[in-house]
């Protein structure tokens, strides 16, 4: 029969999930075979060196140094479950030592006896049997220099980049624990914006989870792939497409089908769950089922308060608290929409309380992302507002829906300052996005056909 110790060295070996069990609390020390522990050391070890970058050795390579090892978990045991099978033999093994210490220690002194069995028994408390949330000063400077060496040596912990270099040079990415809110005026682009960062998503083939109340899954799914294929979103929704906009999207439906990406991107319709239904605990549930890297949430305010709260603020507060404690537990960013008041069209700065129904979202997202449409030009100002680890007044970007969203510029405290006092652009009505073709747009689109080409190695 398999012991603990193998079968949560199999499920990291199978499912790759190694720094779940790192942050639950596992170390070597919780493997008692020496078997068990130099292949948890092996596996750390790996994840750690740069050349390997958070990479976990799979059944075939571990079997070239431990050719009797062999997947033995069982599937009904959550990773949690294992954690705590293992720390609890742990536990029982240091309790018999330490038992057996201080019985040799009472012949010749009592008082030393019970001295040591005082310490040793703090000692084992403080190594607990449950998930290891609470953090002592000496265990977080621990932490700190195991992650600071990780990183040092390349391991990236983010969930992925961000599409704007300068996000990234600041940021390290899109984290884990990010909780970010992108509001703004209507007609500013925030879904847009929302589509465009699903789409990015789907490129870098991770897996997302969608809530929309306001379009219908179809809607969302078109933008996607307009932002995919670069192609004009009228184009795509009237049969207008050109040649060229047509093949790119066909090389996208390609690369879907061939990199296996059919279910990789889930859309949930708060309209067709039953009133009051579509509340956090119910997306919990779904990021449960499907396993999402991101979860974006189009438009917050648009869910519904499992705690029944009456007033609109106190009903956006209670979500947005639910959605910070969501992504805490879970683990998964969660990147949401929401409007911003009326006052904010009579200024450009990002200010939290701007935010409409709630200044508590300002409280718990990690970061909260005022988006404007420019007045007379084809570009948005990200303004960021509240970020908590960030130091980056914001930046300016090109505001071609479904085309273009790419870096334009850095803006200064000062741009923002003189920025257009109202924000404009018909962020719903596709129509006025349509253009006609040009061959910098059928240059666009060649080069998404050649860039999914290029990734499945066709041709």
């Amino acid at each position: 029969m398999a012991s603990h110790e193998l079968q949560l060295l199999s499920r990291v070996i199978r499912t790759g999930n190694l720094q779940k069990i790192i942050d639950w609390g596992i170390t070597e020390h919780d493997f008692l075979t020496n078997e068990g522990r130099t292949i948890f050391q092996n596996l750390v070890g790996y994840y750690s060196m740069p050349e390997s970058s958070g990479s976990v050795i799979g059944e075939n390579a571990i079997r070239q140094r431990y050719p009797s090892f062999i997947l033995c978990d069982d599937q009904g045991m959550t990773d949690d479950a294992l954690c705590l099978e293992v720390r609890k033999h742990r536990l029982a093994i240091e309790l018999d030592n330490l038992m057996d210490r201080t019985r040799s220690a009472n012949v010749a002194d009592p008082v030393a006896a019970l001295s040591m069995i005082n310490s040793g028994s703090l000692d084992l408390i403080n190594i607990g049997i449950g998930k290891n949330t609470d953090l002592s000063l000496g265990r977080a400077i621990a932490k700190l220099k195991e992650k600071y060496l990780q990183v040092q040596a390349g391991v990236n912990f983010a969930k992925g980049p961000w599409p704007w270099e300068i996000l990234n040079r600041e940021t390290g990415g899109i984290q884990p624990d990010d909780y970010i809110v992108i509001f703004g005026r209507p007609k500013s682009f925030k879904s847009w914006l929302l589509t465009f960062l699903i789409a990015f998503v789907v490129e870098q083939m991770k897996r997302a989870l969608i809530y929309t109340k306001e379009m219908t899954p179809e809607n969302i799914f078109n933008r996607i792939y307009a932002c995919l294929a670069r192609v004009s979103y009228k184009g795509l929704r009237m049969g207008l497409l050109s040649p060229d906009e047509q093949e790119a999207l066909f090389a996208i439906e390609r690369f879907v089908e061939r990199a296996g990406l059919r279910d990789n991107v889930y859309c949930l319709s708060g309209k067709d769950v039953p009133q009051g239904g579509d509340t956090v605990p119910w997306l919990r549930s779904k990021i449960e089922k499907y396993q999402p890297d991101y979860v974006f949430v189009d438009g917050l305010y648009l869910m519904s308060d499992v705690h029944r709260a009456k007033r609109d603020h106190a009903r956006v507060r209670n979500i947005s608290r639910d959605l910070s404690n969501l992504r805490l537990s879970l683990q998964v960013p969660i990147i949401a929409t929401l409007q911003a008041t009326r006052s904010a069209a009579k200024h450009q700065e990002a200010n939290l309380d701007e935010i409409s129904f709630s200044d508590a979202i300002g409280q718990d997202a990690t970061a909260a992302i005022r988006i404007i449409k420019e007045r007379g030009a084809q570009t948005a100002m990200l303004i960021l507002g509240g970020a908590r680890e960030w130091d980056l007044n914001g930046f300016r970007i090109n505001a071609d829906p479904a085309r273009d969203f790419s870096f334009h510029s850095e803006v200064t405290a000062k741009d923002i300052e003189k920025a257009e006092r109202q924000d404009v652009g018909p962020e719903d009505n596709p129509n006025a996005h349509a253009k006609p073709s040009n061959p910098s747009v059928s240059a666009s689109n060649r080069e998404v056909v050649r860039r999914m080409n290029q990734s499945l190695k066709w041709g």
